[in-house]
């Protein structure tokens, strides 16, 4: 595959233009990439108040008691959004969902235990221990080719 850059003083909007002879999977998850907007950093509320918090130190993310909570080796923060929401806006290179109510940084496991009957063990930076729901150790195990 090629990639051209042409420079344009009077483009004002970046425009990507693939040519090709046929849509293939490849071409289809380029359009994806490329579609999907994603955030490099979160805005969260601490006792301070507001920090951006980059997304390369979050360890995970959680719901409990009907609040979501992000937490980084520095400590645990309330944000407004829903998980669902944070979902869709976190890169899903760098984030999985592993329950119905906890998103994790892939790059903060440590180990996973999946000896266990139904879920995984999952163990994170910080000797953080949490587990993934039955309903999403299919998609666990095929990220990481288990």
């Amino acid at each position: 595959m090629k990639v051209e850059v042409s420079i344009d003083p009077s483009c004002k909007d970046p425009r990507i233009l693939i040519l090709t002879d046929k849509m293939t999977d490849e071409i289809a998850e380029i359009v994806k990439r490329l579609s999907e907007h994603t955030v490099d950093s979160l805005a969260v509320f601490s006792h301070r108040g507001v920090e951006i918090v980059n997304n390369k130190n979050i360890i995970r993310i959680y719901a409990e008691k009907q609040k979501v909570y992000v937490q980084t080796k520095d400590g645990i923060y309330t944000v407004r959004l829903r998980l669902y929401e944070l979902e869709e806006k976190l890169d899903n290179q760098l984030f999985i969902r592993i329950s119905k109510s906890e998103i994790v940084n892939i790059r903060m496991i440590k180990n996973m235990d999946i000896s266990m009957t139904g879920t995984i063990g999952v163990t994170l930076k910080g000797d953080i221990k949490t587990f993934a729901s039955r309903r999403y150790v299919t998609k666990i195990k095929k990220l990481f080719g288990i």
